[in-house]
């Protein structure tokens, strides 16, 4: 026995415009019918039941619908019971009850405000690691920036306040840049070696980075110009450069200093005589090969040590040690350096270089400095010399 009398198939044949359908026709369809729509019905509890709604909605039908690609109904989302009158006609037809309005309450309602036109800002959340300070970021130092919705001060004051989450090292790493720093500073040059070595090529020494480049700076400030440990340095930052694992410009605010320390500083060793000229050459090859490396992301880097080198050069009272080492680095930053800050002040430097060349000089220490600077001096003619004949 069907569920669904042939009085509703017939309503709904004549809501489709179907008005002549004979009762025969209703007999055969009615079984078709009511297997379709108990297919649905039991589609639609299905979504009820993995939605974990209390009871069957709308919604769960039109799931139903779609997953058996058949149109949705339209006008039954209402959240709530749909409550059906029957019509004053007919006692078998049944609408929707529905809200009664005013029209004229509808037409009197002021407009709303009109909605923004959305507009898309951009802005940097972080460059190179660091958020940078912007009001669109912000800052995670800032405690008045924080608030809290709990305003019982008994309650607030007994809250424990836990300290930031530091950079926790594992033994191993530990133990690894205890023996490393050792052996940099030591006088064993196989273990020395070996410990470049590890630099260079291990690539699982990224989070030990910022623990080395800051070794690396510290010891350099506190050197007491010991040239053995500065050349020890150099050679470790040297391998830390040529580490493809290692991301080492996130670093060279600590790197940088310390090797231009050893470019340009008055005094790396204790004894004069000493080959303190092989670290500024070093250190300013390492200079330049960092300007080559990382000077399309960094404009400014080349900049910044070309205008370094060149302030040395032109200060009159900087020591002539200081300035083979800027001589040394201009030269390796390459011609367009070389030709335009170098060769315009090469006449007004070889003037102040001829006193202290003379024989007569008692200074020895001046004047072997000062020769050091000429042979420099020649070197970057001679090539001058070789361009120009190469363009002619």
């Amino acid at each position: 026995m069907s569920l669904l009398r042939p009085e509703t198939l017939q309503i709904v044949a004549q809501s489709l415009g179907l008005d002549d359908i004979s009762d025969e026709c209703v007999r055969e369809l009615l079984p078709e019918v009511e297997l379709r729509v108990r297919q649905v019905v039991q589609d639609a509890l299905k979504f009820q039941r993995h939605s974990r709604r209390p009871q069957l909605d709308p919604t769960h039908v039109n799931q139903a619908l779609q997953a058996r690609n058949l149109e949705s109904l339209y006008g039954f989302s209402s959240p709530g019971t749909v409550k059906y009158k029957p019509c004053e006609d007919s006692e078998t037809l049944f609408f929707a009850e529905e809200e009664e309005l005013e029209l004229n309450e509808l037409l009197n309602v002021p407009l709303g405000q009109i909605p923004l036109q959305p507009v898309l800002n951009l802005h940097w959340l972080a460059v190179d690691g660091v958020q940078p300070l912007i009001p669109e970021n912000e800052s995670v130092e800032d405690d008045s920036t924080c608030h809290t919705s709990i305003k019982d001060e008994a309650f607030v004051n007994h809250v424990d306040r836990k300290p930031r989450v530091k950079h926790v090292l594992t033994e191993e790493m530990q133990l690894y840049y205890t023996k490393v720093t050792e052996a940099v500073k030591s006088d064993d040059f196989e273990l020395q070696r070996a410990a470049l070595t590890s630099l260079a090529q291990d690539p699982g020494i990224h989070q030990l980075l910022p623990y080395f480049s800051r070794f690396i700076y510290e010891e350099v400030k506190h050197s007491n110009h010991d040239l053995s440990l500065l050349f020890s340095l150099m050679r470790a930052c040297r391998c830390l450069l040529v580490n493809q694992s290692l991301h080492v410009e996130l670093y060279l605010h600590q790197l940088i200093p310390a090797i231009l320390t050893c470019v340009l500083g008055t005094q790396l060793c204790e004894n004069p005589a000493d080959d303190h000229w092989a670290l500024r050459k070093y250190a300013a090859k390492l200079v330049a090969q960092i300007c080559e490396r990382y000077g399309e992301k960094y404009a400014n880097i080349q900049a910044r040590v070309s205008k370094t080198y060149h302030k040395a050069i032109t200060d009159p009272v900087c020591p002539f040690s200081t300035q083979y080492g800027a001589l040394h680095g201009m030269l390796f930053l390459g011609p367009l350096v070389m030709e335009s800050l170098l060769f315009p002040n090469l006449e007004k430097y070889y003037r102040r270089l001829e006193p202290a060349l003379l024989s007569s000089n008692p200074n020895l220490v001046q004047r072997l400095e000062a020769q050091n600077c000429l042979g420099i001096l020649v070197v970057s003619k001679i090539w001058r010399l070789k361009v120009e004949c190469i363009e002619a």
